[in-house]
């Protein structure tokens, strides 16, 4: 199974170094030429200062900045445009706050991008290593300016966090300027926090338009599948079953699994926050035998029945239509009741049994750290391996017993991605 998993990485790895997503879109060069053809999409944390650029999907790459290119999108997905702006310098990191206002700034070429447009003012955003910035560009003019928002420590001796929100106050000029906006929509901008939702709120009340979802692709999936537990039970310290001689036997039982799947951009779909439900069992025995002239054994049996809730990240590294190709990981919550604990001594020469039942008491909530790979075909059939490091399901001092866990599987997955 180890070499299984190997196997899996390995091969996600090489299709990582050669994948791309080349999607319909279009550049606008120096000259102001529209360039058509497919832009490399990817999931960019931050605004991107270059993109790779093919006139069809067999021709080379160009890669465009903004040294060489006025505009690019990605057709239906994102627009960026390239503009001199002013960029604030003040830091959000909490323990790296300025003690009093911050009002430094940059003049930087960057690509905006752009959230909304309309008759009466456009939208943008700028993200870079320091924070999300929204940038206004109104009517007639020519150069955005940017939507304030600070934070700062008051002074040095008190530990006070001050708020300055200039946003508010320049979108609620702008509404006045234009004699838009009623009472409702003005106090909502009011209490509204510098986010991505209440500003574009507010400037769609300036273009006097309703938000329109543009965003074809469900953000949500379901799945459901069945598999193959594999389990040991290990020993270790203070205990017979801890000793060179004994054996611990390997379970395999069936599981059943559910949850979903929550996309951080479902246009592209390869970061994927996954809260997954899955139902365990295993019967477990271990056993160790004296040498001969005693021929005395015991052994210890266990029926275990879990449920585990494994909040995970996902991570596409091949990631097209017909074929995805995965890694992923996260803490596992394991809630577990037992069956048939029991512990038996037997003794060949006096012919002669103990059983002694829950003489180990085993407990019912432990933490795993599982990790997973495997392959998505077709956007619906999900095939996966699995590995949980070995974790403690006893609370004693002297010797513990760590379950081990493999896993196999198929899903089935629900969604429109």
């Amino acid at each position: 199974m180890k070499l299984f998993l190997l196997g899996i990485l390995l091969s996600i790895s090489a299709l990582s170094f050669a994948q791309s997503n080349f999607q319909k879109g279009y550049v606008v060069n120096n000259e102001k030429d529209t360039l058509r053809g497919y832009i490399d999409y990817k999931e960019w944390d931050l605004n991107p200062g270059k993109i790779a650029f093919k006139t069809d999907l067999d021709a080379g790459i160009q890669d465009f900045t903004v040294k060489n290119s006025l505009a690019w999108a990605v057709t239906g997905l994102e627009i960026y445009q390239k503009y001199e702006v002013e960029v604030s310098m003040s830091q959000v990191d909490v323990s790296r706050l300025s003690v009093g206002r911050d009002n430094s700034k940059a003049k930087s070429v960057v690509f905006l991008k752009v959230l909304q447009t309309g008759k009466n003012a456009t939208l943008f955003s700028y993200t870079d290593g320091i924070k999300q910035r929204f940038y206004l560009l109104e009517k007639d003019e020519s150069i955005p300016y940017e939507l304030g928002s600070q934070l700062y420590m008051k002074s040095k001796e008190d530990n006070l966090m001050v708020t300055d929100n200039q946003y508010i106050r320049q979108l609620g000029l702008v509404m006045t300027k234009l004699n838009v906006g009623t009472e409702a929509e003005r106090h909502s901008l009011e209490i509204s926090n510098y986010g991505i939702k209440p500003i574009m709120n507010a400037v769609a009340v300036i273009n006097e338009q309703q938000l329109i979802k543009t965003n074809k692709n469900s953000a949500v999936r379901f799945f459901a599948g069945a598999g193959l537990n594999m389990s040991r039970a290990h020993y270790k310290g203070d205990t017979p079953f801890a000793l060179p001689g004994a054996e611990s036997k390997v379970s395999l039982m069936p599981l059943i699994t559910a949850g979903f799947d929550l996309f951080a951009n479902p246009a592209i779909g390869k970061l994927i926050y996954r809260a997954e439900l899955s139902l365990l069992m295993g019967k477990h025995e271990a056993t160790i035998r004296e040498p001969s002239p005693s021929k005395t054994y015991m052994t210890h049996t266990f029926n275990q029945f879990t449920i585990n809730i494994t909040p995970q990240i996902i991570y596409n590294f091949y990631n097209t239509n017909r074929l995805k190709a995965f890694v992923g990981g996260g803490p596992g919550l394991n809630f577990s009741g037992y069956s048939n604990n029991k512990t038996t001594l037997y003794s060949n020469s006096g012919n002669e049994t103990e059983l002694t039942s829950r003489k180990i008491d085993l407990e019912k909530f432990n933490f795993s750290f599982p990790f997973t790979a495997g392959l998505v075909f077709n956007k619906k059939v999900e095939i996966s391996a699995g590995y949980a490091f070995a974790s403690p399901i006893t609370n004693y001092s002297s010797f513990s017993i760590n379950m081990q866990r493999y896993r196999v599987g198929v899903n089935y997955l629900f969604g429109k991605l």
